[in-house]
């Protein structure tokens, strides 16, 4: 990470807030295994979390509550984000007693633009008030009541966050048939997974389908691009983290990933990208 923007780690101990451009994960990407939780408040910029691509501008939010791959591909010098970070543990006693399915859209949906409507404008009024209050209580926390605070202002934060879900799938007039609510799980689990498990059955099995269902569905609403090429889009994306950690050699990054050995993580990796792992460390961004 760029050492000019230190607090933006791919890990915290306590909830951290932090208005940022996101200048570190500009063409670098990082693995955050805290969640994160941005708005984006003005200019724009396109963000990838290796398999998926999101839009961001003025009034965005964007959420992933386990944590997630992000690199940023393009964005405008005035492109800003008032961002939470907050650790697993915290985010897990704080996640109990929300129901399962608005846990379950989050993953699938984690990125919202807001409308000009009155009652979209409402909602992103209060999620500025939020923000607010992560940065009184976690800019510079030094309370006694710490373990507390992140718990309360979590949980009551993210009850208040599923609690607008109905009325953004309402504005959205969203109605998914099964193949593509099944392309959503599937991106879910390809984001959590694919640092180890490459192979197409393995997801199949998660979702209860066949591989053939779910090459139909991926082909069908995903670009056209079959659940493997997805898989090794995402796994070239974790690789390079790893790459870009220099303390890691190859055949380290290898085992970490599953392969076999570094000339099978060699050779796929020049197959996806036309360059060796040596070859990327060489170029990557400083």
């Amino acid at each position: 990470m760029n050492p000019n923007q230190p607090d933006l780690a791919p890990d915290v101990a306590s909830v951290r807030y932090l208005d940022t451009d996101l200048g570190p994960l500009r063409r670098r990407p990082c693995h955050f295994r805290c969640g994160l939780y941005l708005a984006c408040t003005q200019g724009r910029a396109r963000v990838s979390t290796g398999v998926q691509q999101y839009d961001l501008g003025e009034q965005t939010e964007l959420i992933f509550l386990n944590g997630a791959l992000l690199e940023v591909m393009e964005a405008t010098d005035d492109f800003r984000a008032r961002t939470l970070l907050f650790p697993q543990d915290v985010f897990l006693k704080a996640i109990l007693p929300i129901d399962t399915p608005y846990f379950n859209y989050t993953h699938e949906h984690p990125c919202y633009r807001h409308t000009p409507d009155e009652r979209s404008q409402k909602t992103w009024r209060e999620v500025l008030l939020w923000m607010d209050m992560g940065r009184m209580l976690f800019a510079d926390n030094r309370s006694p009541f710490q373990p507390q605070q992140q718990h309360n202002y979590l949980q009551s934060l993210l009850m208040w966050l599923f609690n607008t879900i109905p009325d953004k799938l309402a504005a959205s007039g969203a109605r998914y048939d099964r193949k593509q609510q099944l392309c959503h799980r599937f991106m879910h689990l390809v984001r959590q997974h694919a640092a180890r498990q490459h192979a197409v059955p393995f997801y199949a099995d998660r979702l209860c389908i066949t591989p053939r269902y779910l090459y139909q569905a991926t082909t069908q609403y995903l670009g056209g691009k079959s659940p493997k090429q997805l898989i090794d889009e995402q796994l070239v994306a974790e690789t390079k983290v790893l790459l870009n950690a220099p303390a890691l050699s190859v055949t380290e990054i290898a085992a970490q990933l599953g392969f076999a050995d570094q000339s099978c993580l060699t050779r796929f990796f020049k197959r996806q990208t036309g360059l060796s792992p040596k070859e990327y460390r060489d170029h990557a961004p400083a």
